[in-house]
């Protein structure tokens, strides 16, 4: 059934203006001009605007990308800002537009896809592909599967990332656990096994991570909304509640057994928590590892997200972030977007991304190159990583969820998980989310035409 996505961009402007007022991202503009007419540096070359979430470690490392780009041909200057979170980003960009001082390249995370798609605000990536000719016969078909929707790429894949388990190999292999556990049941027995061997260090650290919680329920094959999670027709409601319960009851269980310690929803603590041996393993995300890793004075395990006993795991789909091109732009700008595009996802530069921050690359040549094969030879774990992704499954629950939603949907699953974490039940907690994340869907879709 053909989708409809055509969003009224006055609405749209209205549910990011909570955004804009706490992140100061107003609407303020610049001097420059629209998305529609191309505009030049002092030194001649044509300007594009790329609006960026990435920080710290990974802001270096993007800015070694544009600077390589920019450096590379005497046409273009890509000019990359940080615009706070993808929420943050993209609600400044809802809300400005495609105006004067807009952007021309905004990097999203993966649960912006469907907002942006119904704003209208921004280009088909295929059709872009077919004018410009881009060769995007190199891709992962799983990031492509995720971007794509009625057989349209709506963004470039560019940090892909996914959840994974850390853990601290020294305390696992004193425990008499020499192989990382790739089920529920096998994790709470290793848990118990270092429980006896350490009293020093608690097995498990956990936070609250709504995306990590939404990609367990991919990996238990379970959809997380519901027509298909959301592919083959609008979603209105959420569809993970089998899977959700039994993550929930785990958790619960390690914590009931003592061998959890929770962080609430703070991964940074989480983070220091475990590279400080407070705890033995948590789960986060991939983008992380080279962080982690370089953090740890002992030696860090990575592996992949595990299952219940009996469930066959499907994998994980393309989490972390890609790159809009905005709708309505003339051709001489389309054209640098696009050869940005063309340098920003070639096997050099992304396998040089990979190992500066803990992304992998998109692309399948960039695994063949010889920096990328050195760096997994140094860094292991970030092969580990990447082959949770290759190794999965591509169809529609491995597509992944496609709602504008998708940001409350793992609010409220992080919220759910906080009360159990606190005591309340596993099923009534879960009710509260499964009721207030279809509220906002309802209230979401009605919005669109």
């Amino acid at each position: 059934m053909k989708r409809r996505m055509k969003k009224a961009i006055s609405a749209l402007a209205l549910s990011t203006a909570a955004i804009l007022m706490f992140s100061g991202c107003g609407s303020q503009t610049s001097a420059a001009t629209g998305t529609s007419g191309s505009t030049q540096s002092e030194d001649g070359k044509i300007t594009i605007s790329f609006w960026h979430s990435m920080s710290g470690d990974t802001q270096t490392a993007l800015e070694k990308v544009v600077d390589g780009f920019n450096e590379s041909q005497d046409t273009y200057q890509v000019v990359a800002e940080n615009q706070g979170t993808y929420d943050e980003s993209t609600g400044k960009f809802f809300n400005m537009a495609n105006g004067s001082g807009s952007a021309q390249i905004i990097q999203i995370g993966e649960q912006n896809l469907q907002s942006m798609i119904d704003s209208g605000m921004v280009a088909s990536i295929s059709e872009l592909i077919d004018t410009y000719n881009f060769d995007d016969s190199d891709l992962l078909e799983q990031v492509v599967n995720f971007y794509t929707v009625d057989g349209q790429m709506y963004a470039m894949p560019f940090n892909c990332s996914s959840p994974v388990v850390y853990y601290n190999k020294e305390v696992f292999d004193a425990a008499g656990v020499t192989e990382f556990p790739t089920t529920f049941e096998g994790i709470m027995d290793a848990a118990q096994a270092i429980a006896e061997s350490d009293d020093s260090i608690t097995p498990v650290g956990m936070y609250a991570y709504g995306y990590a919680l939404d990609q367990m329920v991919t990996n238990m094959g379970g959809f997380t909304v519901n027509n298909d999670n959301g592919r083959s027709d609008r979603a209105t409601e959420v569809a993970y509640q089998d899977q959700m319960t039994e993550i929930f009851n785990w958790i619960k269980d390690l914590q009931d057994a003592g061998y959890l310690l929770n962080y609430g929803t703070d991964g940074t603590n989480t983070i220091s928590g475990f590279t400080q041996r407070q705890v033995a393993m948590f789960i986060s995300t991939s983008a992380s590892c080279r962080n982690v890793i370089d953090s740890s004075d002992f030696e860090v395990g990575v592996s992949a997200l595990p299952v219940p006993e009996g469930v066959e795991a499907q994998g994980v789909y393309a989490g972390g972030g890609a790159l809009c091109a905005a709708a309505g732009m003339d051709e001489e700008t389309a054209q640098g977007v696009m050869d940005f595009f063309t340098y920003a996802t070639s096997p050099e530069v992304q396998a040089q991304w990979a190992a500066d921050t803990g992304y992998f690359p998109i692309c399948n040549a960039a695994y063949e190159t010889d920096s990328m094969i050195s760096t997994y030879e140094e860094y292991p774990q970030l092969r580990v990583a990447a082959d949770q992704l290759l190794n999965s499954q591509v169809n529609e629950v491995t597509a992944g969820p496609l709602l504008s939603q998708l940001p409350q949907l793992r609010t409220d699953i992080q919220t759910a998980l906080e009360a159990v974490f606190n005591g309340e039940e596993v099923e009534a907690s879960l009710q509260q989310a499964v009721d207030s994340t279809n509220s906002a869907i309802a209230n979401a879709n009605a919005g669109v035409e």
